[in-house]
């Protein structure tokens, strides 16, 4: 791959991966590794044909978050996510600018890994629910109910913590 076309599509969805690597591993210095780390893979990996790229990068994400959880046994979150949106300049404040937008996305990241997965994969990251059944092993109908529960746990979550 050409280093003018691996600078395009970082550009394109480094965001989007930031977000999704974040929602794996809950550090932001890891996320950070772990956007590194994956389109360093497409460096050396890609060509221009192949297809689905974006679907690509986001497995590749997973399986790398996958394979340091699997050597990191005793992987611990010490810089809480509560701690990340209390400092002044991270990468989540340059992503996600509204405050309003980072206590929903703290929301999301208190849900349960395979709800928190297809929240950010739908809402932050634009994939149809047709492509997250692709991207993550799971069949249409699943994924749709995934979604459904997600949402409606997101939901509750929003009540208790604003009382109506």
């Amino acid at each position: 791959m050409i280093n003018s076309q691996l600078e395009n599509l970082y550009i394109k969805y480094h965001r989007e991966v930031y977000l999704y690597a974040l929602s794996l591993c809950r550090n932001y210095h890891q996320a950070q590794d772990l956007v590194s780390e994956t389109f360093f893979k497409a460096l050396l990996s890609l060509d221009k044909d192949t297809p689905y790229i974006k679907y690509w990068l986001f497995k590749v994400c997973k399986n790398l978050f996958l394979d340091t959880s699997r050597m990191n046994k005793e992987y611990n979150t010490m810089d809480s996510l509560e701690d990340l949106l209390a400092t002044e300049e991270t990468p989540l404040n340059k992503v996600i600018d509204n405050e309003e937008k980072k206590q929903l996305y703290y929301l999301i990241m208190n849900l349960p890994h395979s709800y928190r997965e297809i929240i950010i994969l739908y809402y932050y990251c634009d994939f149809t629910i047709k492509e997250i059944a692709k991207t993550t092993g799971l069949k249409y109908g699943a994924a749709k109910t995934l979604l459904f529960r997600a949402r409606k746990k997101l939901k509750d979550m929003l009540e208790g913590q604003y009382e109506f």
